[in-house]
């Protein structure tokens, strides 16, 4: 990958170490996306590729024609350091028409909020489907998600389980990612954290590299995207983005076209210490739950079906085999229990929290 020269961060907010550009391609083939970015998990920034797909007209003004009056789900308390820092944040319920109105006032409220990861099939149905995926994306695992953010928001920095695509509709966000090889460096949060991402303790824009030496050692790639931009995030790869201006983007989680490329991709390094503290979290969300011994017992069957359920794929035997055997070391079981009665389904392993985290 053929990135700018390392050099050192300029910037006094920024840990000591060293970042390097973010690439950028225009007209890049699918073919060539797949082989140089999403298979060797590297990010890039597609340059004005948005003018193909229609979304590229959703003004905030040309939204307000459409769903004003449409219920979304707002995050409050995103100023105080608890958010920048992953631990939590409240839940409110407003119309699109006042969450915006809140945010061009520039009030307390509109300060404080974030309207994050709306479903636009479900929360929109109206343009739902004048939202096109990109053609690099084969295989949807969620999405798409319409956010909208006041000037100056910081969102904590975090991973996904799965490959994702940031479309930056109107105005500007600075991007700042970690490979998914410095899971330790970003210290994330500890195991049973709630909701389907893991958070980094580290607030990037103030890191305190006394209590998080390692940070200061971890390599940022870096980006500006401008409207019309995407940019591919690699699955587990650490991002934390903040709002320019004030900025309307679309993503999407996605994974390979097929039924097993993905999770054969992922077992492997350099992902899988990434992937396997994402699973172990949430194994550890469930493992106070009375239902956990009864997922124990048919824990094969529940860790086939997570899969399923997440991205779409049907894990080999092998793949299954390793996965119960890392969860049952994990929870020091040596064999798993008797499975004596129950219904048709064992228990699922939920991700819980996914309201406000």
């Amino acid at each position: 990958m053929n990135n700018a020269n390392s050099v050192p961060f300029s910037s006094a907010k920024m840990a000591p170490g060293h970042h390097v550009a973010v690439r950028r391609e225009r007209n890049i083939s699918v073919e060539d996306f797949e082989s140089k970015f999403l298979i060797p998990q590297c990010p890039v920034v597609i340059e004005d590729y948005l003018v193909e797909l229609p979304q590229s007209n959703w003004s905030v003004e040309y939204l307000l024609g459409r769903i004003s009056s449409n219920e979304v789900n707002v995050r409050g308390k995103t100023n105080q350091d608890d958010y920048k820092v992953g631990k939590n944040y409240t839940l409110r319920t407003t119309t699109f028409e006042q969450y915006i109105s809140d945010m061009r006032k520039g009030n307390a409220r509109g300060l404080s909020s974030y309207m994050a990861v709306q479903n636009i099939s479900k929360a929109f149905p109206e343009i739902s489907s004048e939202c096109e995926m990109p053609k690099y994306v084969k295989k949807v695992h969620n999405g798409p998600f319409l956010w909208i953010a006041h000037q100056g928001h910081y969102e904590f920095c975090h991973f996904d389980p799965s490959e994702g695509m940031l479309m930056m509709i109107r105005g500007r966000k600075r991007v700042k990612l970690f490979n998914s090889s410095d899971l330790n460096k970003l210290y994330p949060n500890p195991l049973g954290s709630k909701g389907k991402t893991i958070q980094s303790r580290v607030n990037c824009e103030q890191p305190d590299i006394s209590k998080y030496p390692d940070f200061g050692h971890a390599q940022c790639y870096e980006c500006v995207l401008e409207q019309g931009d995407m940019l591919f995030i690699p699955a587990f790869w650490w991002h934390q983005v903040t709002s320019e201006t004030e900025a309307v983007s679309v993503n999407v989680f996605f994974g390979d076209a097929g039924s097993n490329r993905y999770l054969s991709r992922h077992l492997a390094s350099p992902s899988w210490p990434a992937f396997r503290y994402w699973i172990l979290n949430v194994v550890e969300q469930n493992r106070q739950y009375e239902s956990f011994r009864r997922t124990l017992e048919r824990l094969p069957v529940c860790v086939e079906n997570f899969m399923l359920k997440q991205y779409h794929e049907v894990a080999t035997s092998e793949q299954l085999n390793f996965l119960v055997e890392m969860i049952m070391e994990y929870v020091g079981v040596k064999e798993l229990p008797e499975f004596t009665q129950g219904g048709k389904h064992p228990p699922p392993l939920k991700i819980r929290g996914l309201r406000w985290r």
